[in-house]
């Protein structure tokens, strides 16, 4: 009885321990279980702001058309988007970011 109530204290502390260490740990297993959600400010607008400026964006020759600070053209124009960018993690996060909004309409 004694080494039951041992073996479940040293469990308890355990992920007590994790879970002040790590105390986002118990979220990320719940989000793990949807799609991982792309911001598009904190995460897209960036390499788009490397790849696409000054013209897609305030004061460019492009932004009127195309600006690229806005999430709806990037869903909206998919194909013209994907024209400069080089690097494929860049590629796949705007393809999963206007997948993900295309599920969301």
């Amino acid at each position: 009885m004694k080494i039951v109530f041992v073996s479940f204290i040293c469990c308890s502390c355990c992920w007590f321990c994790q879970l002040k260490t790590e105390p986002d740990r118990p979220l990320q297993k719940i989000a793990s279980l949807h799609i991982d959600t792309i911001n598009f400010k904190t995460q897209v607008q960036p390499i788009l702001e490397k790849n696409c400026s000054p013209c897609h964006f305030p004061g460019g020759k492009m932004y009127e058309k195309l600006p690229f600070d806005k999430g709806e053209t990037i869903i909206n124009h998919q194909t013209v988007i994907f024209k400069r960018l080089k690097k494929e993690e860049d590629i796949s996060l705007i393809k999963q970011y206007i997948q993900q909004n295309k599920a969301d309409n």
